[in-house]
């Protein structure tokens, strides 16, 4: 209907008409179900349970902690559930569980929202455990708690709700955990029409119109409609996920559920499921999608590999956070399953595989040779309270700052690498402060063949700055030529750490290297 965008229309038939062309035309209903009706209600419970039953190859299927994580590890309930009762119960209640409580639970993927926020604090937990009534949920949390009823789970689990807020909290404990809740669930519930806790998401929706048609002698009627199918722009743009803790929470669930203004989609390894019967496939859905993140990627080569990994780091670092602290922790359970898939170590975005001969060295400094990108002005530091110390990023980490980054890509096999010594082969000490050990020396700018990008670029005039030597590229082209790949690094305090990287012909690069710490 329209060739030079997305279609702007959608011709369903019910199930009786029977054409010439009946098998070309999808089956689909007129109109969509009220959300909360119990019609509704059972299309979801319907797309859960035909996952469970006729999916039964690995697309759907946690594996093994071989490459995820085992099927009783995954059972083991959160530290805190909700107790969701059954369909007309007045309250739900926060239960503490033990190591031996096992169970199925749904988890919910939110926005919070400004203003005054519903959660579980140190004095009101002993409220929460005796009971929550019903009309005291948010609008977000009820319609949760009214959807895992239908799906017939016992338990849901609502970060603002189940982790302990404030500074006397267990936010830093709990947020170790959750490769563990959002990969071990039943299945998540993403609130992507709701921008926070009092909004609901079982409200109508946007209404669209539909014509129907029926040609004399044609045993059922056939259906033209606005085209509503658009998982790209519903979910994938929409304003859940231009938050940074929701890409973790996609990459890490098994199957997702997304409530959106137009219709409902059920996402798992078999693919998107529209509300309007049609079925679908995105390359973004499906490498975030599959409920083994990243086995889908696993036969790519090492190249292909670390680049994934870098557009995924490009992205989360665009996301917004309503904590900036929460920077390096609301994608470590993401990071952590990235770690195990490559069997490889590090950590704050960075990836450490340096062997005796030195082949796996380019992992790390690859990792290292991130910038500030060309669409952000200034990176910005992140300030880190004095009770979460445990998740502040060192300097020489982009989730030290705010702001989207970018990489600097030197060709694959054209590099040289230089000794650097990482937290992860370094002393206790050095890996306890995560500090990087390199040697240091002077430079001097070259506008025509070099390229240097500054975290903040008002910062470099401040005071005397060094460079760090990464690599340099290959090839008998004499040394002075060569584009030398580098971090910039100044001192403040006594204490060395990165404003910037880039690279430079070797000619630019002289004086004494001097053995330097960065932090």
């Amino acid at each position: 209907m329209n060739s030079y965008g997305p279609p702007v229309m959608s011709i369903f038939r019910s199930a009786g008409l029977k054409t010439r062309i009946d098998q070309d035309i999808q089956i689909g209903l007129p109109c969509l179900p009220s959300a909360s009706s119990d019609e509704y209600l059972g299309i979801i419970r319907s797309w859960v349970e035909i996952c469970d039953f006729q999916h039964k190859d690995s697309t759907c299927q946690q594996l093994s902690r071989g490459s995820s994580a085992s099927s009783s590890y995954h059972r083991r309930l959160p530290t805190r559930v909700i107790s969701v009762g059954t369909k007309g119960d007045p309250t739900v209640k926060l239960l503490e569980t033990t190591p031996s409580d096992i169970g199925e639970w749904v988890a919910l993927s939110h926005q919070w929202g400004r203003g005054p926020q519903f959660s579980t604090t140190r004095q009101n937990l002993p409220h929460h455990i005796q009971g929550i009534r019903m009309d005291q949920l948010p609008a977000t949390f009820r319609d949760a708690v009214t959807v895992t009823r239908a799906l017939g789970r016992p338990y849901l689990w609502i970060d603002s709700l189940c982790v302990i807020q404030g500074k006397d909290g267990d936010f830093d404990q709990e947020a170790k955990r959750m490769e563990q809740v959002y990969s071990g669930a039943y299945c998540v519930l993403a609130a992507s029409r709701s921008p926070g806790h009092y909004a609901g998401f079982l409200q109508p929706r946007q209404a669209n119109d539909s014509v129907t048609m029926q040609r004399d002698g044609d045993s059922a009627p056939f259906y033209i409609r606005e085209a509503i199918d658009d998982f790209q722009q519903h979910v994938l743009e929409g304003g859940l996920n231009q938050r940074g803790w929701v890409l973790q929470e996609h990459a890490l669930a098994r199957r997702t559920v997304y409530f959106t203004d137009y219709q409902t989609y059920f996402e798992c390894g078999n693919g998107v499921h529209c509300e309007t019967m049609t079925k679908m496939t995105n390359d973004l859905a499906a490498f975030l999608g599959d409920p083994n993140f990243p086995r889908i990627i696993m036969g790519a080569d090492q190249g292909e590999k670390i680049l994934r990994y870098q557009d995924l780091y490009k992205r989360y670092s665009r996301l917004g956070l309503s904590n900036p602290s929460d920077r390096a922790v609301a994608i470590n359970g993401l990071q952590e399953r990235i770690l195990h898939a490559l069997g490889v170590e590090g950590g704050f975005g960075v990836f450490f595989e340096d062997t005796k001969d030195g082949r796996g060295r380019g992992l790390l400094r690859r990792s290292l040779l991130w910038c500030r990108a060309s669409d952000t002005i200034a990176l910005s530091r992140v300030y880190v309270p004095d009770h979460r110390t445990a998740s502040k990023a060192p300097s020489w980490s982009w989730m030290a700052y705010t702001g989207g980054i970018d990489y600097i890509a030197p060709n694959f096999g054209d590099m040289d690498w230089e000794e650097i010594q990482s937290p992860w082969d370094a002393k206790p000490g050095l890996r306890d402060d995560m500090l990087l050990v390199a040697a240091a020396r002077d430079y001097e700018t070259d506008d025509e063949d070099g390229n240097l990008v500054f975290d903040d670029p008002e910062s470099p005039a401040q005071l005397p700055l060094k460079c760090v030597v990464l690599g340099k590229q290959k090839g008998r082209t004499p040394v002075k030529e060569k584009l030398h790949y580098l971090l910039v690094v100044q001192e403040r305090n006594g204490r060395y750490e990165r404003v910037g990287a880039g690279y430079l012909p070797g000619r630019c690069i002289h004086g004494t290297a001097k053995k330097i710490i960065i932090h």
